[in-house]
Formats: structure tokens, C-alpha cells, sequence
């Protein structure tokens, strides 16, 4: 049985935080070490995501203008501030809802 939280799980939150990587490497001009320090995540993990295998299909992200807005604007908090990492989450948090609304997903 696949739950709709297992659709988030595994669609949109992987997604989501390719293109806060994305966008932190790209706009941001972070390192892949910075960039995996900064989120707690592996560096293996940031090169995937940069180099697409991972969540592949994150571009349909960033045609919802407003999603993609507000995970620019996380990613450069995160590159520039350094929020905590409760900080983090919360927007993160708001950005997967505003995601699922526009998405249909979850």
C-alpha cells in the first residue's frame, strides 16, 4: 500500500531540495562541500542532484513561479545567513505545502 505521505516521501521532497542545491550551487555560487556541510547532507549526494540523478524530474518545479521563488529565496538565506537548522525546516515545511497545493501531490 503506498500512502500519500509516501508520494512526498519519495516525489516531492527530493525535488524540492534539488533545487535548493541546484540553485545554491548555480545562483548562489556555493561549493558541493559548503553546500552538503550547510544542509547535512553527503557531498556524494549534492553532486547527484547537480548532475540529475536524483530527483530528475524537479524542473516542473520551477515552472510554478511562486515555488520557485520561495525556494530561491531559501537558498540564498542558506547561503548567506546560515540559519538554524530549525529555521530551515520550517521553511522548508512551508515550501513542500505550497508545493503539494500547486502540485496536486500528497
Amino acid at each position: 500500500m503506498i500512502l500519500p505521505c509516501d508520494a512526498c516521501m519519495w516525489g516531492l521532497i527530493p525535488m524540492i531540495k534539488r533545487e535548493l542545491v541546484l540553485k545554491m550551487y548555480k545562483e548562489n555560487k556555493i561549493t558541493k562541500a559548503e553546500i552538503a556541510r550547510k544542509l547535512s547532507i553527503t557531498k556524494s549526494a549534492v553532486t547527484q542532484y547537480i548532475q540529475g540523478k536524483r530527483a530528475t524530474d524537479s524542473k516542473k518545479l520551477r515552472k510554478i513561479k511562486p515555488l520557485d521563488k520561495a525556494i530561491s529565496k531559501l537558498a540564498k538565506e542558506i547561503s548567506e545567513k546560515s540559519p538554524s537548522e530549525k529555521a530551515i525546516t520550517k521553511t522548508f515545511c512551508e515550501i513542500c505545502k505550497l508545493a503539494q497545493k500547486k502540485t496536486g501531490t500528497c
